[in-house]
């Protein structure tokens, strides 16, 4: 999609809401908007106050003379410009549910002079007209996508402009210095300290050290937004692929007792939900089994791959079967020596603890508390003892790389952190020159680095592809 087209001044119409519910919800926005309402709404729109709800038959013909095409039943609200989440004439029709209402007072909007709306084209629209920035409006679609109450927060304090206003107050420090510091060159013989190159050096590590926060935040924020990484490692036959099962609640991967029947790493994303509310988001890898020989070539592959998803994780789940023989724990200890002894981010799951004595069981718990592990769940099978007791240690565990303190901005999108650190570069920069003008030059690079953060030195074309990926109704 070019940017011309969300360029246009066009009026457009989308559908707000999934089709099939009870309400159906469709926006129109542009400068047609309060004609088209008024030649689609019975007596028109005229009489229908701004910003007020009114219920309304929506017609196909005017019913001022010949056959009244009557489309639906509905409520109407009309937004006049400025006061609108676009900046323009807007209105929103509030549908019986179904299919067919909808598509038919679709069809009229475009026999009226209306356009489908491009994705993403609403939020556009109130970005060019000032109604939000390119922060806030991403900020909509990370609400939209949103898996966990943590996303929600984060992109709902965004929306509310905490990372923009943080942004902004940077970007105004920057240029206050660059300024001083284009100052300080034509007073440099009048020594003003104020305007001296050390006051000025002082004040741009404040920033550079604000900043280099916001850059270390953004591993948290990806892992609130898209999710911990957690692999599940262990020898065949431990279990494995049952627990997975039953984290997830269905059976998504194949269990058998044949060694070997897990080939390749097997990738979900499910929440779990722990004490007072707290819940996280899971990128969840069920593994194939390791064993130190096979001879089959591609689950020697899949081994491989178990070992990388176990160094890549965040959170290792070492699975292990409690009624495991003396041999057995001697293939558990090449596992975990396999995948470099993680101590620091493994949980160990001792899985078919309801088989043996509880006697057993604590033997088994003390072996594996001896390999350095945070802690130990035993679960029975087919894995429902136990479960919760399990689902509530992991997301305890996870909560170190979730946890955000109320207000607290963390950068979630790749381009927004190499903005950051392009800034930063350009900021350690200006702390090594003794030149003021260079001090001043590298400030002013700084400045425009930070700049795609807060939308200012978007180009047209960027901005149509950051939007072309937000839904139809956005």
């Amino acid at each position: 999609m070019s940017a011309s087209q969300y360029l246009s001044h066009d009026t457009i119409h989308a559908l707000a809401t999934p089709v099939g519910g009870a309400l159906s919800i469709i926006r129109m926005s542009g400068p047609k908007a309060r004609a088209v309402l008024s030649r689609l709404t019975v007596g028109g729109s005229e009489k229908y106050p701004a910003r007020e709800v009114f219920r309304t038959q929506l017609v196909r013909e005017s019913h001022v003379s010949g056959p009244v095409d009557v489309l639906d039943d509905a409520v109407c609200v009309y937004f006049q410009a400025p006061r609108s989440h676009t900046g323009e004439d807007l209105v929103e029709f509030f549908l019986h549910g179904g299919a067919v209402v909808a598509e038919r007072v679709l069809e009229t909007l475009t026999e009226f002079g209306s356009r489908q709306a491009l994705p993403g084209e609403f939020s556009f629209r109130a970005v060019r007209n000032g109604k939000m920035d390119v922060g806030q409006a991403e900020a909509v679609a990370d609400l939209i996508a949103a898996k966990n109450a943590g996303a929600a927060a984060l992109a709902l304090g965004k929306m509310e402009g905490s990372q923009s206003n943080l942004i902004r107050a940077l970007a105004e420090d920057i240029r206050k210095l660059s300024t001083m510091g284009e100052l300080g060159i034509d007073f440099a013989d009048q020594d003003v300290e104020e305007l001296s190159l050390p006051v000025l050096k002082t004040r741009t590590q404040k920033i550079l050290a604000t900043l280099r926060n916001l850059e270390g935040s953004f591993d948290r924020g990806e892992k609130i937004q898209s999710g911990v990484r957690v692999a599940f490692i262990g020898r065949p036959n431990a279990g494995k692929s049952s627990f997975f099962n039953a984290l997830l609640g269905e059976e998504r991967s194949i269990v058998s007792e044949t060694a070997g029947t897990t080939r390749d790493v097997i990738r979900e994303t499910l929440n779990l939900r722990g004490n007072a509310g707290v819940s996280v988001t899971l990128r969840v890898e069920d593994t194939a089994g390791i064993r130190a020989s096979t001879a089959d070539a591609i689950e020697k592959i899949g081994i491989g791959r178990s070992v990388k998803s176990a160094k890549d994780a965040d959170l290792v789940l070492l699975i292990v079967n409690a009624s495991e023989a003396s041999s057995d724990w001697t293939e558990t200890l090449a596992v975990w020596d396999g995948v470099g002894r993680p101590e620091s981010k493994t949980v160990a799951v001792l899985t078919m603890a309801d088989r043996v004595s509880e006697n057993v069981t604590l033997k088994m718990t003390e072996k594996l508390r001896g390999l350095g592990v945070k802690s130990v769940f035993a679960v029975g099978s087919p894995v429902l003892q136990g479960i919760r007791e399990a689902s509530l240690g992991i997301v305890e565990f996870c909560s170190r790389f979730t946890n955000r303190e109320p207000g607290e901005v963390l950068l979630t999108r790749l381009d927004h952190l190499q903005s950051v650190r392009e800034t930063i570069t350009h900021l350690e920069r200006a702390l090594e020159t003794e030149a003021e003008d260079l001090f001043a030059a590298d400030l002013r690079q700084a400045l425009i680095a930070l700049g795609p953060v807060i939308g200012e030195t978007l180009p047209d074309d960027i901005l149509g592809r950051i939007f072309s990926e937000f839904c139809i109704g956005k």
